[in-house]
Parts: C-alpha cells; sequence; structure tokens
C-alpha cells in the first residue's frame, strides 16, 4: 500500500525524517529483506508515510513529527530476521524492544516515539500495548503495510497449490 501523498505532503514527509532517514544507520535497512521483496527501510518508509496519510485525512491530531519518526523507526532492529537468533527470542516478541534500544542509542526520542516502536506489534505484545494515538496509528498502519508486502509483493510469484499436487 502507497498512499497518494501531495507533492506538499512529501516534502513534509521528508523534511520530518531529514537527520534519521538518511544516517548510515538508517541506511543498513535497506540491507535486510522485511516482507516479500520489499526492505525493511522501504517497510519503515512505507509506515511512515501511511501514518501521516491517516492522520492527515482522518484528521487524528497526531503530533506529525513524533508520529513519522517513530513509525520509520519502528523496525530499526538492524538484522535479518529470516535467520535464526537465538539469543535474540522469537522475531516478533522481541524485534520491539531491540529496535528501541537501537533508536535510543543513536536518536534522541521523546515519550511518544517510544511507544511508537515499543508498542507496534501490539495485541501480539499483549503488555505493550499503543499508549498514545500516534502508537495506535502505526499499529494499523504497520499492518496495512505488512499485509500487502506479504501478500502481493514477493520475490518470487506463489505457485497455488493445485498447481502442484502431484509432484515430488
Amino acid at each position: 500500500m502507497q498512499p497518494n501523498l501531495t507533492e506538499e505532503e512529501r516534502n513534509c514527509l521528508a523534511g520530518y525524517l531529514a537527520g534519521w532517514a538518511d544516517t548510515v544507520d538508517a541506511l543498513r535497512m535497506r540491507q535486510y529483506i522485511q516482507h516479500g521483496s520489499v526492505t525493511t527501510y522501504e517497510h519503515c518508509m512505507r509506515v511512515a508515510a501511511i501514518s501521516f496519510w491517516l492522520n492527515r485525512r482522518l484528521n487524528l491530531g497526531c503530533d506529525e513529527a513524533s508520529l513519522v519518526r517513530g513509525a520509520f523507526l519502528h523496525d530499526f532492529y538492524l538484522y535479518d530476521w529470516h535467520l535464526p537468533h537465538r539469543e535474540m527470542g522469537l522475531h516478533g516478541f522481541t524485534h520491539p524492544a531491540t529496535a528501541l534500544a537501537n533508536a535510543e542509542a543513536r536518536y534522541a526520542l521523546n515519550d511518544r516515539e517510544r511507544n511508537v516502536i515499543r508498542s507496534h506489534m501490539w495485541p501480539l505484545t499483549l503488555l505493550t500495548p499503543p499508549r498514545c494515538r500516534e502508537a495506535a496509528v502505526v499499529c494499523v498502519a504497520d499492518k496495512l503495510s505488512s499485509t500487502t508486502e506479504t501478500l502481493w509483493e514477493r520475490r518470487r510469484p506463489m505457485v497455488p497449490a493445485a498447481q502442484t499436487a502431484g509432484r515430488h
């Protein structure tokens, strides 16, 4: 899902991310695939854009800078989650804390941005619900983006099970 932003909105979004999305560490997210054929960097940029779009179109009243920056950093875990990482536990449950620790080590975060990053996997991470509207919006935007990426943006076309039946 790519939101249809105006040129003014694209410029505003870029302004919020200047100095955040262009750092060496942020650009490292381009090395890792998130869902389908989409890199973690692309996914985070999409979630930021979808969150921004939802806030503007639905007049949700979010702090736009916190919304966009938290959305961009929500998956700032900096590893390939497709490979086993026994010491880290199950990725879906543990990566929000890893992303938050990485973000706090590199950026000056406010409480809203921290909550966005920490709670974006709710309800999977049941004990860390969104506690501000920015976190709730990013939680929804992440689900929209992830679903689209997983179902429709794959590296290889999925072969329906009926076509593979009887093959060995």
